[in-house]
Protein backbone atom coordinates (compact mmCIF):
# COMPACT_ATOMS: atom_id res chain seq x y z
CA UNK A 1 0.00 0.00 0.00
CA UNK A 2 1.40 3.39 -0.91
CA UNK A 3 1.27 6.17 1.66
CA UNK A 4 -1.17 7.98 -0.63
CA UNK A 5 -3.71 5.38 0.41
CA UNK A 6 -3.19 5.93 4.15
CA UNK A 7 -6.12 7.00 6.28
CA UNK A 8 -5.36 8.19 9.81
CA UNK A 9 -8.10 8.18 12.41
CA UNK A 10 -8.03 10.75 15.21
CA UNK A 11 -9.66 10.28 18.61
CA UNK A 12 -9.35 13.13 21.10
CA UNK A 13 -10.82 14.84 24.11
CA UNK A 14 -12.28 17.70 22.05
CA UNK A 15 -12.72 18.71 18.41
CA UNK A 16 -10.10 21.44 18.92
CA UNK A 17 -7.55 18.78 19.89
CA UNK A 18 -8.11 16.53 16.89
CA UNK A 19 -8.21 19.49 14.49
CA UNK A 20 -5.01 20.91 15.99
CA UNK A 21 -3.09 17.66 15.67
CA UNK A 22 -4.40 17.18 12.14
CA UNK A 23 -3.23 20.69 11.20
CA UNK A 24 0.24 20.12 12.64
CA UNK A 25 0.71 16.67 11.09
CA UNK A 26 -0.62 17.88 7.73
CA UNK A 27 2.30 20.28 7.53
CA UNK A 28 4.70 17.31 7.35
CA UNK A 29 2.61 14.40 6.04
CA UNK A 30 0.95 15.73 2.92
CA UNK A 31 -0.01 12.37 1.52
CA UNK A 32 -2.31 10.99 4.22
CA UNK A 33 -6.01 11.56 4.87
CA UNK A 34 -7.26 12.29 8.36
CA UNK A 35 -10.67 11.39 9.75
CA UNK A 36 -11.99 12.20 13.22
CA UNK A 37 -13.62 9.35 15.13
CA UNK A 38 -15.90 9.71 18.16
CA UNK A 39 -16.31 13.44 17.55
CA UNK A 40 -19.27 13.59 19.96
CA UNK A 41 -17.36 11.96 22.83
CA UNK A 42 -15.36 14.48 24.86
CA UNK A 43 -12.95 14.66 27.77
CA UNK A 44 -13.38 12.10 30.51
CA UNK A 45 -16.16 10.40 28.54
CA UNK A 46 -13.28 8.63 26.78
CA UNK A 47 -12.41 6.94 30.08
CA UNK A 48 -15.69 5.01 30.11
CA UNK A 49 -14.60 1.83 28.35
CA UNK A 50 -18.09 0.35 28.18
CA UNK A 51 -19.64 3.49 26.73
CA UNK A 52 -17.10 4.00 23.96
CA UNK A 53 -16.27 0.42 22.98
CA UNK A 54 -19.33 -0.12 20.78
CA UNK A 55 -19.18 3.36 19.23
CA UNK A 56 -15.46 3.14 18.60
CA UNK A 57 -15.82 -0.24 16.90
CA UNK A 58 -18.65 1.05 14.68
CA UNK A 59 -16.65 4.11 13.61
CA UNK A 60 -13.52 2.05 13.11
CA UNK A 61 -15.35 -0.38 10.82
CA UNK A 62 -17.13 2.47 9.01
CA UNK A 63 -14.03 4.58 8.28
CA UNK A 64 -11.43 1.75 8.12
CA UNK A 65 -8.39 3.83 9.10
CA UNK A 66 -4.94 2.30 8.73
CA UNK A 67 -3.74 3.91 11.96
CA UNK A 68 -5.60 5.65 14.80
CA UNK A 69 -4.04 8.36 16.94
CA UNK A 70 -5.50 8.53 20.44
CA UNK A 71 -4.91 12.07 21.76
CA UNK A 72 -5.18 12.62 25.50
CA UNK A 73 -3.94 15.14 28.04
CA UNK A 74 -2.19 13.73 31.10
CA UNK A 75 -3.28 16.77 33.15
CA UNK A 76 -0.21 16.12 35.26
CA UNK A 77 3.55 16.20 34.96
CA UNK A 78 5.34 13.20 33.44
CA UNK A 79 6.50 12.11 36.90
CA UNK A 80 2.91 11.32 37.94
CA UNK A 81 2.97 7.53 37.50
CA UNK A 82 -0.60 6.96 38.63
CA UNK A 83 -2.03 9.44 36.11
CA UNK A 84 0.08 7.84 33.36
CA UNK A 85 -1.03 4.35 34.37
CA UNK A 86 -4.70 5.33 34.14
CA UNK A 87 -4.31 6.95 30.70
CA UNK A 88 -2.32 3.97 29.37
CA UNK A 89 -4.92 1.55 30.69
CA UNK A 90 -7.69 3.36 28.80
CA UNK A 91 -5.54 3.50 25.67
CA UNK A 92 -4.85 -0.25 25.84
CA UNK A 93 -8.56 -1.01 26.12
CA UNK A 94 -9.39 1.30 23.19
CA UNK A 95 -6.50 -0.03 21.13
CA UNK A 96 -7.77 -3.60 21.48
CA UNK A 97 -11.12 -2.49 20.00
CA UNK A 98 -9.38 -1.21 16.86
CA UNK A 99 -7.24 -4.29 16.21
CA UNK A 100 -4.20 -2.66 17.87
CA UNK A 101 -3.85 -0.03 15.14
CA UNK A 102 -3.62 2.75 17.71
CA UNK A 103 -0.77 5.08 18.59
CA UNK A 104 -0.93 7.05 21.81
CA UNK A 105 -0.22 10.78 21.86
CA UNK A 106 -0.19 11.59 25.57
CA UNK A 107 0.20 15.35 25.98
CA UNK A 108 2.18 16.33 29.04
CA UNK A 109 0.83 18.44 30.78
CA UNK A 110 -1.74 19.24 28.12
CA UNK A 111 -1.94 19.83 24.36
CA UNK A 112 -0.86 23.47 24.67
CA UNK A 113 2.64 22.32 25.68
CA UNK A 114 3.16 21.76 21.95
CA UNK A 115 2.58 25.48 21.40
CA UNK A 116 5.21 26.25 24.05
CA UNK A 117 7.64 24.10 22.06
CA UNK A 118 7.48 26.69 19.25
CA UNK A 119 6.64 29.74 21.31
CA UNK A 120 7.98 32.09 18.60
CA UNK A 121 5.02 31.21 16.37
CA UNK A 122 2.65 32.09 19.21
CA UNK A 123 4.55 35.30 19.97
CA UNK A 124 4.47 36.34 16.30
CA UNK A 125 0.74 35.71 16.04
CA UNK A 126 -0.26 37.52 19.26
CA UNK A 127 2.56 40.06 19.51
CA UNK A 128 3.60 38.67 22.90
CA UNK A 129 7.10 38.11 24.28
CA UNK A 130 6.83 34.82 26.15
CA UNK A 131 10.38 33.49 26.67
CA UNK A 132 11.28 30.05 25.34
CA UNK A 133 11.00 26.96 27.51
CA UNK A 134 13.86 24.50 27.76
CA UNK A 135 11.35 21.70 28.39
CA UNK A 136 7.65 22.44 27.74
CA UNK A 137 6.79 19.13 29.43
CA UNK A 138 7.73 20.66 32.78
CA UNK A 139 5.26 23.55 32.50
CA UNK A 140 2.24 23.07 34.72
CA UNK A 141 -0.96 24.19 32.96
CA UNK A 142 0.51 25.55 29.72
CA UNK A 143 -2.93 26.63 28.51
CA UNK A 144 -3.15 29.06 31.41
CA UNK A 145 0.34 30.40 30.58
CA UNK A 146 -0.91 31.29 27.09
CA UNK A 147 -4.17 32.77 28.34
CA UNK A 148 -2.39 34.90 30.94
CA UNK A 149 0.13 36.19 28.39
CA UNK A 150 -2.68 37.56 26.22
CA UNK A 151 -5.08 38.81 28.92
CA UNK A 152 -4.43 42.49 28.20
CA UNK A 153 -4.66 42.10 24.40
CA UNK A 154 -7.67 42.63 22.17
CA UNK A 155 -6.87 39.32 20.48
CA UNK A 156 -6.76 37.00 23.50
CA UNK A 157 -5.83 33.35 23.29
CA UNK A 158 -8.81 31.05 23.67
CA UNK A 159 -8.89 27.29 23.21
CA UNK A 160 -10.77 27.57 19.92
CA UNK A 161 -7.66 29.27 18.46
CA UNK A 162 -5.62 26.11 18.99
CA UNK A 163 -6.28 24.46 15.58
CA UNK A 164 -5.25 27.63 13.74
CA UNK A 165 -2.14 28.05 15.90
CA UNK A 166 -1.10 24.47 15.19
CA UNK A 167 -1.27 25.22 11.46
CA UNK A 168 1.34 27.97 12.08
CA UNK A 169 3.75 25.92 14.17
CA UNK A 170 7.05 24.78 12.72
CA UNK A 171 6.84 20.98 12.77
CA UNK A 172 10.60 20.46 13.07
CA UNK A 173 10.97 22.95 15.93
CA UNK A 174 8.12 21.29 17.84
CA UNK A 175 9.66 17.87 17.27
CA UNK A 176 13.05 19.13 18.47
CA UNK A 177 11.76 20.94 21.57
CA UNK A 178 9.00 18.62 22.81
CA UNK A 179 10.24 15.17 23.87
CA UNK A 180 6.86 13.46 24.04
CA UNK A 181 5.93 14.73 20.58
CA UNK A 182 9.26 13.55 19.18
CA UNK A 183 8.71 10.05 20.65
CA UNK A 184 5.19 10.01 19.23
CA UNK A 185 6.48 10.94 15.76
CA UNK A 186 8.94 8.02 15.80
CA UNK A 187 6.08 5.60 16.57
CA UNK A 188 3.80 7.28 14.01
CA UNK A 189 6.36 7.09 11.20
CA UNK A 190 7.02 3.44 11.98
CA UNK A 191 3.28 2.75 11.84
CA UNK A 192 2.89 4.42 8.44
CA UNK A 193 6.04 2.86 7.04
CA UNK A 194 8.40 5.83 6.82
Amino acid sequence: MSRLDMKIGLVGEAPNDTSAIQNLLSRKYLDVDFVTLLDRIHGSMLDNKKAISRLLRIEYESHTPDVIIFIRDLDALETDREAKRKRKEVFSASNSIVDKKGIFLLNIYELEAIILADINSFNNYYGTEIPGYADPMKVVMPKEVLIEATTSLNNRFIVSHTPHLFSLLNFEIVKQNCRYFSMFIRRFEKAIGI
